[in-house]
């Protein structure tokens, strides 16, 4: 039999959204007197992007859903989804330099995704989404549970925070990813077998996702996320042990 994490990494995680509706769009800190200019999200020749729409909202919910239901499980008190900048697509998905989106006062670049601890909001460029096209949905998947694993990561005790933190939101990806599934929100769909495997490879160290980060303050880092066979361990760590499996000093 399988075990968790090789169920996740021999499967693409396809749409089955059960259920109904997105974490609505946040207020992002921004400078006075600005707001995102409409734009259409496109992909390359200008075809429309369905797909990774209908993906980034499933992945929204199930993620949302899996972490809600399960909070109590792993941490005292309520459970605090993040917000979703504020974007002309969908909450959250955004198209730079046509569309700015700030944390702070920092204009979020483009071909990233961030979670701006300022308000604890994610935000989602198109440009790094558009990858799934040539890495598979599994992509997006991925990119939403761990952006929103480093909210999460922002209202548990400090004392269940890695300093290698960026692992630990693979981690807690693969954890929250596996839950999905296990929970019915997300079906596996024969496919490609190493979408996830390629994908952390292919992000690591190697495009602006993964080595800038914002840190606590909400100012731009760079540092490497860590090496594609870091990032793949932690993923499947996290699939296959579940999120206590994630947090150091973790009791139970």
């Amino acid at each position: 039999m399988a075990t968790r994490a090789a169920r996740l990494l021999t499967a693409l995680v396809a749409a089955a959204l059960l259920g109904a509706g997105t974490p609505a769009a946040a207020a992002i800190p921004g400078p006075a007197g600005t707001a995102p200019q409409p734009a259409l999200v496109t992909g390359p020749d200008g075809a429309a992007t369905d797909d990774l729409d209908a993906d980034y909202a499933t992945a929204l919910h199930a993620v949302d859903t899996w972490w809600r239901s399960s909070w109590g499980e792993y941490f005292p008190g309520s459970y605090t989804a993040p917000g979703l900048a504020p974007a002309a697509r969908a909450p959250g998905l955004y198209d730079a330099p046509a569309e700015q989106v700030y944390c702070g006062d920092l204009l979020l670049g483009e071909g990233n995704a961030f979670h701006c601890p300022i308000g604890d909001v994610l935000a989602f460029e198109v440009d790094l989404m558009l990858l799934s096209q040539e890495l598979g949905d599994a992509f997006v998947y991925l990119v939403v549970a761990h952006e929103w694993a480093h909210s999460v990561v922002s209202h548990i005790d400090p004392a269940l925070v890695s300093e290698a933190y960026e692992l630990q939101a693979d981690c807690l990806a693969g954890a929250a990813l596996q839950g999905a599934v296990d929970a019915g929100l997300l079906r596996l769909e024969p496919g490609d077998a190493d979408e996830f495997t390629a994908a952390l490879t292919a992000v690591a160290s190697d495009n602006a996702w993964g080595t800038v980060y914002l840190d606590a303050t909400g100012r731009p880092q760079t540092e490497s996320h860590g090496s594609a066979q870091e990032r793949i361990d932690a993923f499947e760590r996290g699939g296959t042990d579940g999120v206590r499996a994630c947090l150091p000093n973790s009791v139970g």
